[in-house]
């Protein structure tokens, strides 16, 4: 079938992360093809990974699906003879969807961008030539895959508004008598019109003028109340829901985010507030709002029929105007924050390496390359807003039509004897006091809209499922030091090459285990298996001889002390990053773990000693951070200390003393190291190569195999020689 012969969209799924574009495109062809699922559910059956998405994993995945794929090199003018839609590879790097194929240009449905529209030129400059065709099968059958339920997420914003019960209901009834005395002014209209003007009478007008005064006084009162209230109620919603979703972001698994860059992880957790806005200042005034409207709706209605049928014309006027926008402003708005997301994370990441910057000189690449990235920002906010703005135009258009097109209803209705003025006025300012409610309920569903794709990209972090025991304090028995590794297996991508395979060693209490290879020969990753944080998908880990529950995990990791090559400090004095997992622990021990990590004199040279204030750990140098890092990691007196080249920027001297003082305690101790000096007099040193052990023993055994270890070590080396690089 010809792509131009199928002229039912593809619906464009975004990308969560810069690896499961071809999980998005699987995503579109099923929901194309009549089977409604979530990229979500897709991932899992693809495999997502650091490394991205193979052709050969998404033709595993649709086959799962009961589609039929071919995939197939193909030349660009050929795509137009294939059954469409088809995935295409793009750029090396990318999957986009091709949708149509015709003599104007190529439509793809892009993950990252959104739909696009290219020229044949523009799109054979991109496309790689492979391409899968993911047609449905026998065993293909339509439908939907329901996500599990996530109770929480629901629970979360319901416990928002429960929290402060007492002020919701307080708000509900300012509205309700806010609305009722709405009601006053349009009687009291009527009465002058139809009672106090024929009997010639002026005795009723100061009463009726007192009434209308005071309930203008009252709804004054009240409407600011409400507003106050509103206000307050934000703020409290705000910190209960921002608390929880930072939190619930720190209870995920490492692998999370692994695969997800800072930048965007913190424009997704941003997010927060669109909810926080959707709740509190859009949903719950329309909840309030919008059943009052619908009283005066009704009492229109009551009143003259006519008038009433007017009335809803023109709110079902408003409501076909959102809905037949919704698609391409949720669209834009997408594009928008995807965009912005992008650029930021690349200013975040460029403002992180200004060091490598500047001393290559490279800061106008640099600049050029984030600055094509907002530019495209600020194209898509300006489609949005053009969107957006021809929306609000058209509301207001039918908002200022209103009040004529109901006196022009009204005034043929006088002139045929089937109402009075009076009540045309009173009717008329009902009506009017209708569409004031009204056009904050439409209002409300059009920063729906908006906001709506803000909460998508949030539902990548609220959607995701929390480490197993995070937050949880399990009673576990006290950890002796043993760490075994059996057959353990670990692979990034579940479909792709083992990082780790078949690795056993076993580290006795107090021992010191080496782990030693080339780079990318597995060494960090078995480390983090040994952690916790990545959980070996063959094998097994013990602690003590016991193979703990994941629930156990998180409590188990804070029995560890870990170390590595660049370790992260943070915002506050030394004293704080030197006390982070232990907070209150006193300014004595504090100065203990210092000396163990050689770093105390250099403290106590500092002006302000420990509390030294270290923004984002600035000022130091390479060497002193990694002490700092370490006294950290000492400070808890863990069982198990794990030090992955944690001592890599320091001087042989330095390094030496930290040794013989690490070699007096009695933790466990876990070395990744490439300096002989570190490693030589280790009980176990294990040599990896792609990800297996392919020699185990001691320094003077392994010299004399003269294998892979000597090759690395190069013979007999002085103290600080490396052993790779």
């Amino acid at each position: 079938m010809s792509g131009r012969a199928r002229r039912r969209r593809v619906p464009v799924v975004r990308q969560n992360t810069m690896t499961d574009c071809g999980a998005a495109c699987l995503t579109m062809v099923l929901r194309h093809h009549g089977l409604r699922t979530t990229l979500r559910e897709v991932g899992g059956r693809v495999g997502l990974s650091r490394d991205g998405t193979t052709a050969r994993a998404l033709v595993a995945a649709a086959r799962e699906y009961g589609l039929a794929p071919v995939a197939m090199r193909i030349a660009p003018d050929g795509l137009g003879r294939l059954a469409l839609p088809a995935i295409a590879h793009w750029r090396s790097g990318h999957f986009v969807v091709v949708e149509r194929h015709g003599r104007r240009g190529v439509e793809v449905a892009d993950p990252a961008r959104g739909r696009l529209r290219l020229t044949h030129e523009e799109f054979a400059a991109g496309f790689t030539g492979v391409v899968i065709v993911p047609t449905p099968g026998p065993g293909f059958r339509p439908g939907r895959i329901d996500p599990p339920v996530r109770p929480w997420r629901r629970r979360m914003l319901l416990d928002a508004l429960r929290r402060s019960r007492g002020l919701v209901a307080l708000i509900v009834l300012a509205s309700v008598l806010l609305q009722a005395l709405g009601l006053v002014l349009p009687l009291g209209s009527g009465l002058i019109v139809d009672r106090v003007l024929p009997s010639g009478s002026a005795d009723p007008l100061p009463l009726i003028g007192a009434g209308v005064a005071v309930a203008a006084g009252a709804q004054l009162a009240l409407g600011l109340a409400r507003v106050r209230m509103l206000a307050a109620l934000q703020t409290r919603a705000d910190r209960h829901l921002t608390t929880e979703t930072v939190r619930h972001l720190f209870s995920l698994p490492y692998r999370f985010f692994a695969l997800r860059g800072t930048g965007d992880l913190v424009a997704r957790a941003e997010g927060v507030t669109a909810i926080r806005e959707l709740a509190t200042g859009q949903v719950l005034p329309a909840m309030l709002d919008g059943p009052l409207a619908v009283v005066y709706i009704a009492l229109v209605m009551a009143g003259d029929r006519v008038l009433g049928l007017c009335l809803l014309g023109i709110v079902a006027a408003h409501a076909l105007l959102l809905f037949g926008t919704r698609r391409r402003t949720g669209a834009l708005a997408q594009r928008q924050l995807a965009a912005q997301a992008e650029a930021h994370g690349r200013l975040i990441e460029s403002i992180r390496g200004v060091e490598s910057l500047k001393a290559m000189s490279a800061e106008r690449r640099v600049i050029d390359r984030w600055a094509e990235l907002f530019a495209v920002q600020l194209d898509a906010a300006a489609r949005g807003t053009r969107a957006v703005g021809g929306v609000v135009a058209a509301q207001t258009s039918i908002h200022v039509m209103t009040p004529m097109v109901l006196l022009w209803a009204g005034a043929w209705r006088v002139l045929a004897h089937d109402m009075t003025l009076g009540t045309l006025l009173a009717l008329n300012a009902v009506a009017l006091a209708a569409i004031t409610p009204l056009n904050s309920l439409m209002s409300a569903v059009q920063r729906m809209q908006v906001a709506g794709a803000a909460v998508r990209r949030l539902a990548d972090i609220l959607d995701a499922d929390p480490e197993p025991g995070a937050g949880d304090e399990p009673r576990l028995p006290e950890l002796r030091g043993a760490v075994e590794l059996r057959g353990v297996g670990f692979r990034y991508d579940p479909r792709g090459a083992w990082t780790v395979r078949e690795v056993s060693l076993l580290a006795g209490p107090g021992q010191k285990i080496a782990l030693v290879g080339r780079s990318g020969s597995g060494k960090s990753t078995l480390a983090r298996i040994m952690l916790g944080l990545y959980a070996p998908e063959e094998g097994e880990v013990r602690y003590d001889g016991v193979a703990p529950p994941a629930a156990w995990t998180p409590a188990l990791r804070r029995r560890f002390g870990v170390v590595t090559q660049d370790p992260a400090l943070f915002s506050g004095t030394i004293r704080d990053n030197i006390a982070l997992g232990v907070p209150d622990a006193p300014l004595e021990r504090v100065v203990a773990a210092a000396r163990l990590a050689c770093v105390h004199d250099e403290i106590a040279r500092m002006p302000l000693g420990y509390d030294t204030p270290l923004p984002e750990g600035h000022g130091l140098s390479g060497g002193q951070r990694q002490r700092i890092a370490l006294a950290r990691a000492l400070l808890s007196e863990p069982r198990v200390l794990v030090l992955d080249e944690a001592t890599s920027h320091l001087d042989t001297a330095t390094e030496a003393a930290i040794e013989a003082r690490l070699s007096g305690l009695r933790q466990t101790r876990i070395v990744i190291a490439h300096r002989l000096s570190t490693v030589r007099d280790a009980d176990l040193i294990l040599v990896l190569r792609e990800g297996r052990v392919v020699e185990r023993g001691g320094h003077e055994e392994l010299l004399a195999l003269g294998g892979e270890y000597a090759a690395l070590v190069g013979g007999r080396t002085a103290p600080g020689v490396m052993m790779g690089t």
